[in-house]
């Protein structure tokens, strides 16, 4: 059967970043109020009767099918997964993201059609990083297919909510915004107990989503008593903070999923988790295993908050905890703010109980000064955790000292862009502000300017008249530097995800460089559009260009250049030997910001390698291995050029010949955010995406961390106004530090 989808998806909804759309009110039957047209998991079965004439749940739940269309075998393995799901006739199917490989239409297409018709109106989907990660129009076409991102619906007394914490263009999670809405939607819920599903598993030694502290504090007043979760993989089942959650296998490598049954028992009503794997042929007998129990009525007693008292040294944070009565052993540690979208399972201190408290500290040695958090964690005797989070400041000399902050709202994702000592700053929002940097205390807002979404930076024109912004509504404006005003706006068919490029040419002026996905437009800095050229796939890194060649990395893992006065693509190259189109998009040039260096040659980076080639043919000129994809590279004056690696290693290299001249660790990661050079120094500071500052001198390669700046994430390259380091982050502040 053939699906096809509308031409112009819907914009998201905008209550929250995401759209997080209540619809416990409505029930289940939601589908057909949608403007944009029927949301498939409007169906569900009726629940079955118990052996008490009551009514019981059963469904479905699967996750990371990474449907491709161009990978037969695991395709047929998904259509007998579907197929065995729909002989079980369950009420509904939740599914925990990681849909597809890379969230293209085709792919969402071949996935709907493994999906038996009866049953695809009871398939409830969550996006995962797959279907966010690569994809400029991510949550719009992910809506258009499966409608919103993050929604509750009740079945059978309980109360189920998607959660969708994925971050467009990013690998790992951030709720953000988002836990507002989930706080009023279970308080609208009342005492019925509640289940989430997402893709990312949270607790434990799982740092995939930065604020899983702020989560488990939103749904601590509350009856929520399990989670599914995928992503990695594997089943794994974990009790903490009064909930069961259920992280399941992942069904693209085999034929598996859980089935979920209500049961009753000494505790009340139940669920009862089994994983099925399915045999080799359909002949076979499937294997079923018992995976897991989920209260439903009674939270356990790892439910009992923790209060915690921290006293922060120079060697050591010394802790007191009071834990709950049932609690039978407490530990602590530093939360790992340099694990990105990972684990970690580095070991815990234990606290001595002395009372109803406990006592003991950790060891912060070697541990940077400034803005950290402490884990605490107390076990029952069951294996039940209660998990918390307190912050704290550890105490150090640094050079960096905190001169003021302004919280913007928001994330602040893009880069930053300074011109003398207006700063200005653009958020997901839709703020757009700009800061006198030099006031001192709290900083002179110059003003404050009302765009879409932003998640990349502006530029300004090469007059400093206005300020160039780029927005997921489609459009890119010039607003006036002085007052904020809206000068002009252009307007494109899908979201602006790439930083514009202001170039400046001897014989035509100003250029404005800039795609939507898979569109190249060059404007006039007055706004006229003299050329727009296709882009394959698409592109959300930066354009450059060199008076007469315009440079873009794209998403067939190919470099491409456009003649700059026509748009016609002169030469390309693939920076990539993988041989499929998923592949080619994640290790091609796709993100990459491009730069012209001072000898003419053109750098196109990949998540493997950083390329020079001659920018009369492409020609390529040399090669140095690393991830360079997602922080700008930097010229230096001396002839080097500064490449910052997505593991936090610096190198400096010969611009002629890419020879390396230093290479050095400096922070744990980075993604998004560049280096920036002290030009009273002419050393680098460069900020993690954990938020550790660090100093690197250009000279020998030298590097130092300075301190801690903040515990949330940052993508976005910081800059230096009226002396000052100015730095973003993803808790939507904006802060300004003395060096």
């Amino acid at each position: 059967m053939e699906h096809t989808p509308s031409n112009r998806p819907p914009a998201e909804t905008p209550l929250t970043r995401r759209g997080f759309l209540g619809l416990s009110a409505a029930g289940i039957a939601i589908g057909a109020t949608a403007a944009w047209g029927p949301w498939p998991g409007a169906g569900v079965a009726a629940a079955a009767t118990d052996d008490h004439g009551g009514r019981t749940l059963r469904f479905a739940v699967l996750t990371d099918t990474h449907a491709n269309e161009d990978e037969a075998t695991r395709m047929a393995n998904l259509r007998r997964i579907f197929a065995a799901v729909e002989a079980e006739d369950p009420q509904f199917v939740l599914h925990c993201g990681d849909i597809t490989d890379y969230g293209s239409d085709e792919s969402f297409s071949a996935y709907r059609d493994l999906i038996p018709s009866a049953l695809w109106e009871r398939v409830r989907h969550v996006p995962g990083n797959h279907e966010i990660r690569w994809d400029t129009s991510a949550r719009r076409r992910f809506q258009h297919w499966f409608g919103p991102t993050s929604y509750g619906f009740d079945a059978g007394g309980v109360h189920f909510m998607a959660l969708d914490p994925t971050q467009l263009l990013q690998e790992p999670g951030l709720f953000a915004d988002d836990l507002a809405a989930l706080q009023e939607e279970l308080r609208g819920v009342g005492d019925r107990p509640s289940l989430l599903f997402l893709h990312y598993p949270v607790g434990g030694a799982n740092y995939y989503v930065n604020d899983t502290d702020a989560l488990l504090r939103t749904i601590a007043p509350f009856p929520v008593r399990g989670i599914f979760a995928g992503h990695r993989h594997l089943n794994e089942v974990d009790r903490f903070n009064g909930l069961t959650q259920v992280t399941t296998n992942a069904a693209r490598p085999g034929p598996f999923y859980l089935r979920v049954t209500e049961r009753h028992g000494r505790q009340g009503r139940m669920l009862v988790v089994e994983h099925v794997a399915l045999g080799a042929t359909d002949a076979e007998v499937p294997t079923v295993e018992a995976l897991a129990e989920i209260p439903l009525e009674k939270p356990s007693a790892s439910a009992e908050t923790i209060r915690i008292a921290a006293r922060p040294g120079p060697d050591e944070v010394a802790l007191t905890a009071v834990a709950g009565r049932s609690a039978v052993a407490v530990d602590a540690r530093l939360h790992p703010q340099s694990v990105f979208g990972a684990r970690d399972e580095r070991a815990w201190m234990p606290l001595a109980a002395r009372g109803r408290s406990w006592h003991g500290a950790v060891d912060r040695v070697g541990v940077a000064p400034g803005i950290h958090r402490v884990q605490v964690r107390a076990v029952d005797e069951t294996g039940g955790r209660r998990e918390e989070w307190t912050e704290v400041e550890l105490p150090g000399s640094t050079r960096a000292r905190l001169a003021w902050e302004l919280d913007i709202g928001g994330q602040l994702q893009g880069a930053l862009i300074a011109r003398d000592s207006t700063v200005v700053a653009c958020s997901t929002s839709g703020h757009v502000t700009a800061v006198d940097a030099a006031g001192r205390g709290k900083p002179r807002r110059i003003w404050t300017a009302e765009a879409g979404p932003v998640h990349r930076g502006a530029a300004f024109t090469p007059d400093g008249g206005a300020v160039i912004v780029p927005s997921t509504d489609g459009r890119l404006l010039a607003l006036d530097t002085g007052t904020g005003r809206t000068v002009w706006t252009s307007h494109f068919e899908k979201p602006v995800l790439t930083t514009p490029l202001v170039a400046t040419t001897a014989e035509h002026g100003g250029r404005i460089l800039v795609s939507a996905e898979d569109t190249l437009r060059c404007l006039t800095v007055d706004g006229a559009t003299l050329w727009e050229a296709p882009v394959p796939v698409r592109t959300a890194g930066r354009a450059a260009c060199d008076g007469e060649r315009v440079y873009v990395g794209a998403g067939d893992g190919r470099g491409y250049a456009y003649d700059l006065h026509t748009g016609t693509v002169l030469w390309s190259v693939l920076t990539t030997d993988r041989p499929d189109r998923y592949r080619q998009l994640i290790y091609g040039p796709w993100d990459d910001w491009v730069e012209v260096l001072p000898t003419g040659a053109v750098v196109f980076s990949t998540v493997a390698d950083a390329i020079a080639v001659d920018p009369r043919d492409g020609r390529e000129i040399w090669r140095t291995p690393g991830s360079y994809i997602f922080a700008p590279s930097l010229p230096l004056p001396d002839g080097g050029l500064l490449l910052t690696s997505e593991w936090g290693v610096v190198t400096a290299v010969d611009q002629a010949t890419g020879a390396t001249r230093w290479s050095t660790q400096a922070v744990p990661r980075v993604v998004n955010a560049g280096p920036v050079i002290d030009p009273r120094t002419g050393s680098a500071w460069l900020v993690s995406v954990g938020g550790l500052l660090a100093e690197v001198r250009t000279a020998d390669g030298a590097a130092s961390v300075d301190r801690q700046l903040f515990t949330a994430n940052t993508f976005s390259t910081p800059v230096l106004a009226a002396d000052r380091l100015v730095v973003a982050a993803q808790d939507g502040v904006l802060r300004a530090f003395t060096l």
